[in-house]
């Protein structure tokens, strides 16, 4: 049998794109897989934030061209990440509340759960506002297609990194399972090399050095946030589950969308 091509397995995997179903995946494959996953992120954002800049062109209305480019980006993705960052929210408020004699056991039950809570929903409102917010202040189409892409593709590196193998996950089966542990550390600082160049060089294009600074630094103080969170999370809960990395892709993709918004409009 022929190897699915790996860009293919993280499109199927982490899209709405059509792909083959695969339900035989090893870890191998899903390794490699992560490795394009920056990548899917950043055509991800390339076509959202095509739709948005074309809105701002044409209208010149930046909060419609910004609200236009996250619900194409979630739509292409399914809002999975945002369902994971609901689970998780909710988890975590169930863990910190200590009532009812609740305990880490529980707070992953809650987490594995359907239905979605108040944090869940609080958090999920306040990512998308943040999101169009700071796409709202980008100065120029250029900028807000910069923002995109760099942002998507910078959550997704977020999870490549929080699948190196000093991070275990939370409980055995699962997505985070899968995943866990799958990226050698020299993969994920390669990975961060080609999402800052990428940042750079769209930086660049859109408002010249300064440009080219200020979405660097966005990438790497989102990316530094996201370490330190993941470190966080280890300790709260023992590990990572697939809801716990598909918070982290939309928590990095806003503090990454804040800052790039922030430095660019100066």
């Amino acid at each position: 049998m022929s190897r699915t091509p790996a860009l293919a397995v993280a499109a199927g995997l982490f899209s709405v794109v059509p792909m083959p179903p695969r339900i035989d995946l090893t870890r191998d494959e899903v390794g490699r897989a992560l490795g394009w996953f920056w990548f899917l992120g950043a055509l991800l954002g390339l076509v959202a934030g095509l739709v948005g800049a074309g809105a701002l062109l044409l209208s010149g209305a930046q909060l419609l061209a910004a609200v236009l480019s996250i619900v194409v980006l979630q739509g292409l993705v399914g809002a999975m990440h945002l369902d994971g960052l609901a689970d998780s929210t909710d988890g975590l408020a169930a863990l910190g509340s200590r009532k009812d004699g609740r305990d880490l056991a529980a707070a992953l039950d809650v987490m594995r759960r359907p239905d979605i809570g108040a944090a869940g929903v609080v958090a999920i409102c306040c990512v998308l506002l943040l999101q169009v917010a700071a796409l709202s202040a980008a100065p120029s189409p250029a900028a807000l297609l910069a923002l995109l892409i760099v942002a998507a593709a910078n959550g997704r590196l977020a999870v490549v990194a929080a699948s190196r193998p000093t991070v275990p996950a939370a409980r055995p089966g699962g997505f985070g399972a899968l995943i866990s542990g799958v990226t050698p550390l020299a993969q994920v600082i390669g990975h961060t090399a080609g999402v800052l160049v990428l940042a750079s060089g769209l930086g660049w294009w859109a408002g010249g050095a300064l440009g080219a600074l200020a979405l660097a630094v966005s990438v790497l103080v989102a990316l530094g946030s996201s370490v330190a969170w993941t470190h966080r999370l280890v300790d709260r809960l023992g590990g990572l589950t697939g809801d716990l990395f598909g918070a982290l892709v939309e928590v990095t993709t806003t503090i990454t969308l804040i800052g790039g918004a922030l430095a660019l409009a100066r």
